[in-house]
């Protein structure tokens, strides 16, 4: 063992621009990959936090409706008709208030429901699309980073009443 170990000192002492081109190499390398092990958690944690957590994790829309069967399905068996909707359709949950009493008893922690939409919005002979949401503040608040976004105005104010909206700072 001491002659090996006497081979490594030799070679290490005598050869030192190669051993500190070595050592440096090394460190180099190991810092570019922490500070790549870095980035990737943070752009991580950044997609959970912009993403994750401001999705919703369950998701309930109405139910599909199908028109009944019509008589000329029954006369030609090859006739099909697809896209018919029923004159009865009325759009929605059917009794969203029992859905969200069923959803309170049944999913530990907080949740808020929410009405989506899309909307065109028109300024200046411009014209935008827009996501509309309808929430109730005072439960959103529970869910929801949004509220520590604000620039202007605060997020109390929206439980207040009447028609307030809260626009995005690039709508805005």
């Amino acid at each position: 063992m001491p002659l090996i170990f006497d081979i490594a000192v030799t070679h290490i002492a005598g050869r030192g621009r190669q051993t500190l081109v070595a050592v440096i190499g090394v460190a180099v390398g190991v810092g570019f990959s922490i500070a790549m092990a870095a980035l990737m958690q943070g752009g991580q944690d950044d997609f959970v936090r912009q993403l994750v957590d401001t999705m919703p994790h369950v998701d309930i829309s109405d139910e599909q409706r199908t028109a009944r069967r019509q008589p000329a399905e029954d006369a030609f068996t090859t006739v099909a008709i697809s896209g018919l909707r029923p004159r009865d359709d009325r759009r929605g949950i059917i009794n969203p208030t029992a859905a969200t009493s069923w959803l309170e008893s049944w999913i530990p922690g907080r949740f808020a429901a929410s009405l989506k939409t899309q909307g065109v919005i028109r300024y200046s002979s411009r014209e935008v699309g827009a996501a509309i949401i309808g929430i109730e503040p005072e439960r959103e608040s529970g869910v929801s980073p949004i509220v520590g976004d604000f620039v202007e105005g605060s997020f109390s104010a929206l439980a207040a009443g009447g028609n307030n909206v809260l626009i995005g700072d690039t709508m805005a």
